[in-house]
């Protein structure tokens, strides 16, 4: 492979990465959005996450000048992604647990397909068109999994999901338009402002809730606590800053086409730990994966 051809992956590859980090705090996510609430795990995260960002910006980058509008973009985007979308998302995963709200992200890609194709002037190949749906494919092998384990279909709690990954959509999209608009400013640098929009946000909701969240965090053991602060910096903190980095240039449908490593990177570590062997459902929706990934990659390269 030439160096030209691994560099136009490399955007992918860190959204991989960040997906794999997101998937894995996932499951701590979903435990203590149950335990307390999803409001809750959501404020710890974004908590964690600014001060994250604010160390990492004062660290290794320098500020980058932006407009006003560059501004409105991120803060917008902290607002409805980080604090609407992901607290529609961790009811979600309260109620579904994490592989079934994952799995669901595979949708994104006609919403950010369409901004691509209007806003970015990005077009999909038939190649690409066929990878995504690959991707959809996982998302209805594990819903037809999950169907059958339940017996009856959760509408409630799949509008809470899918109502996350909209709001979740049009955060990236604003994410983006901002670096359109300052292709010079740092991942630290956007996510800090974003994060900063998200906890304006919870405190102009409900001021007392900085104070019941510090409170909470004292009661729970060592253990616990460094459990919810460590998932929080994982899938916040490391997850955005590989997930913005990638964002920078990477094709916006294809590039969230791939969140479907989230789930079945979930669905992995769910078996080992409950020393289940894996069913034909998982084998199937990884088959759609490397399928999909692979001609995604092709489709990149040429």
């Amino acid at each position: 492979m030439e160096p030209t051809s691994l560099a136009s992956l490399t955007p992918y590859f860190l959204a991989i990465a960040s997906n794999l980090c997101f998937g894995t705090a996932s499951l701590k996510f979903s435990q203590f959005a149950s335990k307390f609430s999803s409001a809750w795990m959501n404020q710890v995260k974004v908590t964690v996450a600014l001060i994250g960002f604010i160390a990492g910006f004062l660290i290794l980058e320098n500020y980058a000048t932006l407009s006003i509008g560059g501004w409105s973009y991120l803060l917008a985007s902290g607002i409805i992604g980080l604090f609407l979308g992901d607290w529609f998302l961790f009811q979600a995963f309260a109620n579904l647990g994490a592989t079934r709200t994952l799995v669901l992200y595979s949708f994104q890609p006609f919403l950010l397909g369409v901004y691509g194709f209007i806003f970015l002037n990005q077009s999909l190949s038939g190649m690409q068109i066929i990878a995504i749906l690959c991707m959809v494919g996982c998302v209805f092998t594990f819903l037809i999994e999950r169907s059958r384990t339940l017996g009856h279909w959760d509408l409630k709690n799949f509008s809470f999901a899918f109502l996350g990954i909209f709001f979740d959509a049009l955060g990236v999209v604003l994410s983006r338009q901002a670096y359109e608009a300052s292709p010079g400013m740092g991942s630290f640098q956007a996510n800090g402002i974003r994060a900063l929009g998200a906890a304006v946000a919870f405190f102009i909701l409900k001021p007392s809730s900085i104070k019941k969240i510090y409170k909470d965090l004292k009661t729970l053991s060592v253990s616990n606590r460094n459990q919810v602060i460590g998932a929080s910096f994982l899938g916040t903190f490391i997850s955005l800053s590989l997930y913005l980095q990638a964002l920078k240039t990477a094709h916006v449908a294809s590039l969230t086409a791939i969140s479907i490593t989230g789930p079945i990177w979930v669905s992995i570590i769910e078996h080992i730990r409950e020393k289940k062997v894996p069913n034909r459902y998982l084998w199937v929706a990884f088959s759609f994966f490397l399928v999909g990934f692979g001609l995604m990659s092709k489709a990149i390269i040429h």
